[in-house]
């Protein structure tokens, strides 16, 4: 295995279609994967009530994860963000969050105006800011070493 460096982290972390975002709900860790934007040094995503939602309001600590793997060859990459999450209650950030999905996304969903604006999103009420504090990342290695798979550490 390598580290990969902080910046490339972070642009594999942007590039990412899904991550994985882990709570504490219970006393319990529960994970879920999200549609996500990177912007500035926070994620912003939207979000439905329900378990995580009220782990994130009860424990805001948040690890969010992205991983790809090619199956061809072995290869694999992973990102850890920690961060504490927050839900926005201000209008610019929702606004910001919605547009940037939107753009992310744009593929996906169509176009907004052939949806009716943003219903397709409108049953996640809540959009949740979180503050990346810390950003890290490994991949399968190269070079003349035996590539480490995932199963075999």
């Amino acid at each position: 295995m390598e580290t990969i460096s902080k910046s490339e982290a972070r642009a594999f972390v942007e590039l990412a279609p899904v991550a994985h975002i882990g709570v504490v709900s219970d006393g319990e860790p529960y994970v879920t994967p999200m549609s996500f934007v990177v912007e500035d040094n926070r994620i912003l995503f939207r979000t439905k009530p329900g378990r995580r939602f009220e782990a994130l309001k009860t424990n805001p600590t948040v690890s969010i994860e992205v991983s790809s793997y090619d199956s061809s060859n072995g290869d694999w990459k992973s990102a850890i963000v920690k961060g504490t999450a927050r839900e926005a209650t201000d209008e610019a950030t929702i606004r910001l969050t919605v547009q940037k999905l939107f753009e992310k996304y744009r593929d996906a969903l169509g176009s907004p105006l052939g949806r009716g604006g943003i219903q397709p999103m409108s049953t996640f009420p809540h959009v949740v800011v979180v503050d990346i504090e810390e950003i890290s990342g490994m991949a399968s290695g190269g070079g003349f070493e035996m590539r480490t798979r995932p199963g075999r550490l």
